[in-house]
């Protein structure tokens, strides 16, 4: 009997150390992020100019989407992803600078700033195909792969893996990372009628500026009308319209209620916008 027993407690123990390792084997990292440290990395181009400044996404469990967002309900169902991988994400949205120089080395046609500046200022009036151009450029310019983040990308990387509805919490916090003109009390640079320069206002824990605001930004996914063919891992979801894609996130026109990280707008891929802009994400080699 006792024979018994102790063959009983061998078998449990051997299931446990089997299931353990499995798991192991599947998420090889903690699904859960804390003390991130901020990594940072920048490639040259080809004429030793810089590429643009990239922060390093680990990898962990976020969510995605939300749920009775005002009369917004494409956000639905929220959803757990899982990264498996380390991704880089530009630490602010591409600037004119940025996007000018990718036009007088191609020739590509310059967007109009709508007489609100270039330099810092993050660049607008472009399509989705425009993007798509730039990131190629980058790619060849670099030797690496450069491209738009999947939706699941985006939103993982700007709520830094948190499951609040915004990287700080679940209540809206005036001038932190949005300025709503009406409330008053904005950072200086952030109160004027249009978008403001990029990086002005405060980054999110993984050290990304202009999350919650400045611009809406081109993401690589098909149009979908909510989240239930969502992939659950980092990879776009092209079950959707293919001819419009999402500008994910709030922008500068947007009012404190409408502000929120799971925000989604469909949009034609020839779409432009002085509300709409983008960033770059760089894969990282394993």
């Amino acid at each position: 009997m006792l024979n018994k027993i102790k063959l009983s407690y061998l078998l449990t123990l051997i299931l446990f150390i089997g299931i353990g390792v499995g798991y192991t084997t599947l998420y090889p990292f903690d699904l859960t992020i804390k003390n991130h440290e901020i990594v940072y990395m920048q490639d040259k181009l080809n004429n030793e100019k810089l590429a643009p400044k990239m922060v390093i996404i680990p990898p962990g469990k976020g969510t995605i989407g939300s749920e009775n967002f005002r009369s917004f309900r494409n956000a639905e169902p929220v959803y757990q992803v899982i990264i498996k991988h380390a991704y880089a994400l530009s630490e602010t949205e591409i600037t004119f600078e940025q996007y000018d120089l990718f036009c007088q080395t191609t020739k590509h046609a310059c967007p109009n700033d709508e007489g609100w500046g270039r330099g810092q200022q993050p660049v607008i009036n472009i399509t989705w195909f425009d993007a798509m151009a730039y990131t190629e450029w980058l790619t060849k310019q670099t030797g690496h792969i450069y491209r738009l983040p999947s939706e699941a990308e985006w939103e993982f990387a700007v709520r830094a893996g948190q499951s609040s509805q915004f990287w700080w919490g679940d209540e809206y916090k005036q001038g932190l990372d949005h300025c709503d003109r009406d409330l008053g009390n904005c950072p200086k640079g952030s109160d004027l009628a249009h978008p403001w320069k990029v990086g002005i206002l405060t980054a999110n824990p993984f050290g990304l500026f202009d999350v919650t605001s400045n611009l809406s930004e081109w993401v690589l996914d098909c149009a979908s009308d909510n989240h239930f063919n969502a992939t659950g891992n980092h990879e776009p979801n092209y079950s959707g319209n293919c001819s419009e894609s999402i500008a994910k996130g709030a922008n500068w026109l947007n009012a404190q209620p409408y502000v929120q990280h799971s925000m989604r707008a469909i949009l034609p891929k020839d779409y432009i916008s002085y509300a709409v802009g983008f960033r770059v994400l760089r894969e990282i080699s394993e």
